[in-house]
């Protein structure tokens, strides 16, 4: 149950990082590891809210920032 518990907080550290302003991969990950968690953690989190369709690229730039798109800031009003 801890380790849910651990992922939701991420989850909800990225998202709401992403919903104040878009941000680039590295950015995002520094903000998200000095609050919580680690690069692997951020990695695993990451890819999930990508591949679902929370997260998304602001362009189709290789080095675009990404956003949350509503999918996702549905979730954060969830785990809030």
């Amino acid at each position: 149950m801890r380790r849910l518990h651990e992922r939701l907080s991420l989850a909800k550290t990225v998202l709401r990082e992403l919903s104040k302003q878009s941000l680039c991969r590295t950015e995002l990950e520094k903000r998200t590891v000095r609050k919580l968690g680690t690069h692997a953690t951020f990695e695993g989190i990451f890819h999930y809210l990508v591949q679902n369709g929370y997260v998304q690229k602001s362009e189709q730039k290789h080095r675009a920032p990404y956003m949350v798109t509503e999918k996702g800031l549905r979730l954060l009003e969830g785990l809030q």
